[in-house]
């Protein structure tokens, strides 16, 4: 008997639809899960690389106070990764790379002795193989998914042991800066302070920016921008074992660019004749400048031998008969040129 539907009511589903919805799902359904697969590695691998970080930052902490200790350092870095775990880990390595103020790496022995120089730093990397849940990513790093994370911290242990200890230092002997001016921004260099080597070097450069802003630099210059345009007393402070000592200048920025220094300008002139009877005369600006952009003409005084004159650039003026001399001097911001003549 054929089944049919009431005036008004959609018609029930038919055997093929329902097959035709099953299998569009059994395509679909492999890609769901591979895509759920991935997003839940993608957050356990971010959870990992979260604690690589902190048990770097840990390993580095202690690698500061002892950076030939290996044994202190993974330990302090595990008990960090330690406290919270998950599935697909493995055995963290930890490795140690110390470097002196050059960048080049020297032994981590000799960095925490008296060999080491102020300023040496010790950087500790993590690693950890991590297992992914999804085979074909899996597959694809060769089942060797990595995880790393690193960190570096300034070597505080530089005092050797044993032996005889160094002798008391004196405080600085010179805190002395320059100054690069970029209109609102300044920066201030300490390099020429003094000591900069050995036990008693400068081991910190404090500055007060004198617009109520401090900062703790180094000793390759710091940069500060200045929030308004004015004049500010700049303020270095520079300390080691034995103490401080301090020097200040000051300094006015501004938010409009300098005006360049200009040249006088060095005045010339042509003329020309006209007229009958009474002689007219059109004279000519001819004078030249240096820098004609920044630094032009702004200002002519023609001076005429019968009394009168003119600041235009180019006058035209009437003499009577015989003989006539006129002189330009051409003015900028630079000043006023040497006075040229002409007769005719």
């Amino acid at each position: 008997m054929e089944q049919t539907s009431a005036p008004g009511m959609p018609a029930p589903p038919n055997r093929h639809s329902r097959g035709q919805s099953l299998a569009e799902f059994a395509l679909v359904a492999p890609v769901m899960v591979f895509l759920v697969l991935i997003a839940i590695d993608f957050g356990r691998v971010f959870f990992s690389y979260i604690q690589l970080n902190d048990a770097a930052r840990e390993a580095a902490a202690f690698a500061a106070q002892s950076p030939s200790d290996s044994t202190g350092i993974v330990n302090a870095g595990n008990r960090e990764k330690n406290t919270q775990g998950q599935g697909g880990e493995n055995t963290v390595t930890f490795t140690t790379a110390c470097m002196n103020t050059s960048g080049v790496t020297i032994s981590c022995i000799d960095a925490a002795t008296a060999g080491g120089a102020t300023g040496s730093t010790v950087r500790v990397t993590a690693k950890e193989r991590f297992g992914l849940l999804s085979p074909f990513i899996s597959g694809f790093f060769g089942n060797n998914f990595q995880v790393g994370a690193s960190a570096t911290a300034s070597i505080l242990g530089l005092a050797g042991t044993g032996g005889t200890p160094p002798a008391p230092c004196s405080p600085p002997t010179l805190a002395s800066f320059s100054i690069t001016q970029n209109f609102l921004k300044v920066f201030v260099n300490p390099a020429a302070s003094m000591p900069n080597a050995g036990v008693c070097a400068i081991s910190g450069y404090n500055w007060d920016f004198g617009d109520g802003s401090t900062d703790v630099g180094t000793a390759t210059g710091t940069e500060h921008l200045y929030p308004r345009a004015g004049t500010f007393t700049i303020k270095l402070t520079v300390t080691n074992q034995g103490g401080e000592l301090s020097q200040q200048q000051t300094v006015t920025v501004s938010d409009v660019p300098p005006l360049p220094s200009c040249t006088v300008p060095a005045a010339n002139f042509t003329f020309s004749q006209s007229g009958p009877g009474r002689k007219s005369y059109s004279f000519r600006d001819a004078s030249t400048v240096t820098d004609p952009v920044n630094c032009p003409v702004t200002d002519w005084l023609w001076t005429f031998d019968d009394g009168e004159q003119s600041n235009g650039p180019n006058p035209t003026h009437d003499y009577t008969g015989g003989k006539h001399t006129t002189t330009l001097v051409a003015i900028n911001r630079g000043g006023r040129s040497a006075p040229v003549s002409k007769s005719s």
